[in-house]
């Protein structure tokens, strides 16, 4: 063995049939299961150090790490997903191994809330996105060069359509984002309110995350086409993959002090998050949320 630590990928249900995933896991080596009563944790041996390299490097164990959550996933219906390089170390006569079976110990009651919660549920990924040109009618076409004398009443009159044009957008998107947040909501066990990206020619006015039941997910679909087919409106949907975004305080154990274990993190926390979901979780769109859109492009 090569060290005294233990590399986290998830925690899972331990059922009496319960399959360790078969994938390798970061290092090569195999995964196994650490139980306490009716839960068991995923891990790997390794040394008791972040793992660190290259930004080539880290993606790779990113998606090793994923591909063994995946399959714990699939495998289980349910599972609490660790973000990247979460290590739990020894700590003096205490192997990792005992640090970890006292945190599953410690939190049983919440583990095994969560877990039920999320059985039978994915995450998927929603975007929503405006064709700028096609809402506004630009870029279609360029006006004729005006007269020197008119220049400067026309520069004046551009920048009043401008405005109001900016005005109005903000009005469409507030009324839509809220209409399209509504009827989202209504389909999915919870939401993750994303901040909006930037995309070239595009708007995007919508960015939400959303736990749903596997089953559900074609009454999402159905819906999701009805937004598309509405002028201008682009809609992206990513997933199902395992819930990332919705295990509350355990996905970032490392990072609330917890005493039962002695949690090491390494890489920086969006690299740690990269492979689950990278987005910055500050408000895009209202609803339930803070109001937060205003980043409509003032394009003539």
């Amino acid at each position: 063995m090569s060290g005294n630590a233990l590399y986290l990928y998830c925690v899972v249900p331990a059922a009496a049939g319960l399959a360790v995933p078969a994938s390798p896991a970061l290092d090569g080596g195999p995964v196994h299961a650490v139980r306490y009563q009716d839960l068991a944790a995923l891990a790997h041996t390794c040394p008791p150090e972040p793992y660190q390299g290259s930004e080539e490097q880290v993606r790779g164990w990113i998606a090793a790490h994923n591909v063994v959550v995946e399959e714990a996933w699939e495998s289980a219906q349910s599972v609490l997903p660790m973000s990247f390089d979460v290590i739990v170390a020894g700590d003096g006569d205490r192997s990792a191994e005992a640090n970890l079976v006292g945190w599953l110990m410690e939190h049983h009651a919440a583990l095994a809330g969560r877990l039920r919660a999320l059985a039978g549920r994915a995450e998927v990924g929603v975007q929503v996105l405006w064709n700028l040109d096609a809402l506004t009618g630009t870029g279609t076409g360029s006006a004729p060069e005006p007269e020197p004398r008119a220049r400067g009443r026309a520069f004046f009159a551009q920048q009043l359509h401008r405005r109001q044009l900016r005005e109005q957008l903000e009005r469409k998107a507030d009324s839509d984002c809220r209409r399209y947040f509504g009827q989202l909501a209504a389909l999915a066990d919870d939401v993750q309110v994303n901040k909006p990206r930037p995309v070239k020619g595009r708007q995007m006015v919508l960015n939400l995350s959303l736990l749903v039941l596997r089953d559900s997910i074609p009454r999402l679909g159905d819906y999701l086409e009805t937004v598309s087919n509405e002028d201008a409106v682009e809609v992206r949907f990513t997933g199902p993959w395992p819930p990332y975004s919705f295990t509350g305080a355990f996905g970032n154990v490392g990072d609330n002090g917890d005493n039962e274990a002695r949690w090491l993190k390494g890489q920086s926390e969006a690299e740690r998050r990269g492979a689950a979901n990278a987005d910055s979780k500050e408000p895009g769109c209202p609803g339930d949320a803070p109001h937060a859109w205003r980043e409509v492009s003032s394009q003539p």
